[in-house]
């Protein structure tokens, strides 16, 4: 099983505070045939050094990138590490939690049999996550559950589509799927949204509901869990009449991602998905 390489892409961004834990919780993985690559976003803090500190240690297995780019932000940074990884399987880590040690072992394992089914498909494999405080206190041990998500109809394009259930830092994509999910645009809402609508469009999307990250929750985090909140049925109507407005943005990633998208039906599916997680 080993012999299959990943590349893991890693972007950073004012990270010092806990990207050497994550890193050494990367190294610590049972799974041993993997490449580290990781491109800072101007970070003006210690993160470069450490990065710099753990290239030196390790240069067999961590790479870190360098260019003359101004800041990317999030997306592009993850979008420029995406086409860069040179692999025929391909996971993206944050600079803040911490792996379980079988995480791509037990990814890689879902991801060989999904390709078994679906032979020469982009595949999409991404699991649970454990929510943590920023020192890894236990918060809740399902971000789904927290979250109140729907992985299991989250696999389709129109659900995908309107609400997003797949975890950045729990995915692995075969090289199918990176095929079909760059150049990530800058209409991208989140990278992993815009990954998951283009495999969901042209391949299929596998979870495994064991948790594999140790999901760290923090101030300075820059999309992190939220509870879902209960909100009463006056609430929920007139939030559905301002939908429109709120999912503009939304809409143009869609639009770019499948022209033939139509605005209705994404609105449909959007309160469908919300009204099923206030009745959970």
């Amino acid at each position: 099983m080993d012999s299959e390489k990943i590349v893991v892409c890693m972007a950073t961004y004012n990270g010092g505070k806990f990207i050497g834990q994550q890193m050494d919780s990367i190294l610590a993985q049972s799974y041993a045939n993997w490449q580290l690559i990781i491109r800072d976003d101007g970070s003006n803090d210690n993160t470069v050094d450490i990065v710099e500190d753990y290239t030196e240690k390790y240069p067999d297995k961590i790479t870190f990138l360098t260019d003359n780019d101004d800041r990317l932000g999030t997306n592009l940074n993850f979008g420029r590490l995406l086409k860069c990884a040179d692999a025929d399987y391909i996971m993206f880590s944050d600079q803040d939690d911490v792996w379980l040690q079988s995480k791509i072992e037990s990814t890689m394992n879902v991801m060989k049999l999904a390709e078994r089914i679906y032979p020469n498909r982009p595949v999409l494999v991404h699991t649970d996550l454990r929510v943590v405080d920023s020192d890894l206190n236990a918060i809740h041990d399902s971000l789904w559950e927290y979250q109140k998500l729907f992985p299991d109809v989250g696999s389709s394009l129109n659900r995908i589509m309107a609400q997003n259930v797949v975890t950045g830092c729990t995915m692995m994509l075969n090289r199918e799927a990176k095929d079909v999910s760059i150049p990530i645009p800058k209409e991208a809402i989140m990278y992993d949204w815009w990954i998951a609508i283009n495999v969901a469009k042209h391949g299929k999307i596998v979870y495994l509901s064991t948790p594999s990250v140790l999901y760290r929750q923090h101030c300075a985090n820059q999309l992190g869990a939220r509870r879902a909140r209960k909100i009463n049925v006056v609430n929920f109507l007139k939030k559905l009449l301002r939908i429109r407005k709120l999912v503009s943005r939304q809409y143009m990633m869609v639009k770019k991602a499948d022209s033939q998208a139509r605005l209705i039906p994404l609105i449909l599916n959007k309160a469908i998905v919300k009204l099923a997680q206030r009745l959970r």
